[in-house]
């Protein structure tokens, strides 16, 4: 039994990580912390009302270092604004806690290389919280690219955008490490990155800013033998989400690539001909899970040595540096190669 601490009342918490745990096999919620005792009751009292459990037992700190000398914790799940990722993972680290921490891992590639570091030496397990790729339909893309389904993969164009007008949001806070690239550009990025299994070889992009934050930000990743992924993501545009993946002999729609909790996931498979043949398109649907459900026990099995850790905490790095790269490729115009 992994025994769960959360730290924040982060509505991704309420919404979706929380009632994950208290969902997967061998995980009990065990506390919450925020920074004022109101906002932590209030929390639990709308999280067992959405879920319909009694959670008389769920502990209420009013400090994250309160929540993290409890004994009884043994994983903690960090839904904390950007900025504030790696501090409370190296202090729960420092505390024996295994840590879940929210995407992105850090600000940027060299506090992630930080934070990774002191979880190996605390002897702690980190995982950053792409809960996307514990989704079945990754598995089934991947087995479709690789049994040259759709030809030789080449391209991958993906979008995440949503309208965000609340510029209170902490999305538009550059001391928060906001902005659409880091919110959800972090996504396309990654799952490219997923898909080819591989890392980008440079990178071009183009955003839009404000405040220091960018709003929009478009960009496109070079990887070896002419493989290219692009991506726009957005807090000025309608609600989009989408993946194309194309081949040389063939084209991959994938309906939700990212948020697929609502309903099942559809992919979509099509000829060289792409759209003139829409109509022989075949579409496949697969059973509904929950990847936050999938997630949780993935990493709880992993806590307690049932099975290895589902994801190399390496790859948070790895992503930061080419989140890393696209910032930079924004701000001088020009293409930014990755070090091989």
């Amino acid at each position: 039994m992994v025994r769960w601490g959360v730290l924040s009342t982060a509505r991704i918490g309420l919404t979706s990580v929380a009632p994950a745990i208290l969902k997967a096999s061998g995980s009990r919620l065990v506390a919450v912390a925020s920074q004022t005792e109101t906002k932590a009751n209030t929390w639990v009292k709308e999280l067992s009302m959405n879920t319909g459990r009694n959670l008389d037992h769920v502990k209420i700190y009013d400090t994250y270092e309160g929540l993290l000398s409890d004994p009884e914790i043994d994983a903690v799940y960090i839904p904390l604004p950007n900025s504030l990722h790696s501090e409370w993972t190296i202090k729960a680290a420092r505390a024996k806690k295994h840590v879940l921490c929210e995407k992105p891992a850090a600000s940027d590639a060299k506090e992630t290389r930080h934070t990774i570091d002191i979880c190996k030496a605390e002897d702690v397990l980190f995982m950053e919280a792409f809960m996307y790729q514990f989704n079945p339909q990754y598995e089934r893309l991947k087995s479709i690219m690789a049994e040259g389904t759709i030809g030789e993969p080449r391209l991958i164009r993906s979008a995440f955008t949503f309208p965000l007008p609340n510029r209170g949001n902490i999305r538009y806070r550059e001391d928060l490490a906001g902005g659409s690239l880091m919110d959800v550009g972090c996504y396309c990025i990654h799952s490219a990155r997923l898909l080819f299994g591989e890392e980008p070889v440079s990178v071009l992009a183009s955003a839009e800013m404000e405040d220091n934050v960018d709003t929009t930000t478009a960009g496109i990743l070079n990887f070896s033998n002419g493989k290219m992924a692009s991506f726009d993501v957005s807090f000025s545009v309608a609600s989009r989400q989408l993946m194309e993946i194309v081949g040389t002999e063939g084209v991959i729609l994938v309906e939700r690539p990212w948020k697929a909790e609502v309903e099942p996931a559809k992919i979509s498979i099509g000829p060289s001909f792409g759209y003139e043949d829409r109509d022989k398109f075949v579409t496949e649907t697969l059973p509904f899970v929950s990847a936050y459900q999938l997630q949780i026990e993935a990493f709880g099995d992993a806590v307690t040595g049932k099975r290895a850790l589902p994801v190399d905490p390496e790859d948070a790095y790895r992503n930061m540096l080419v989140v890393d790269a696209v910032r930079k490729a924004a701000r001088v115009e020009k293409t930014v190669r990755l070090k091989s």
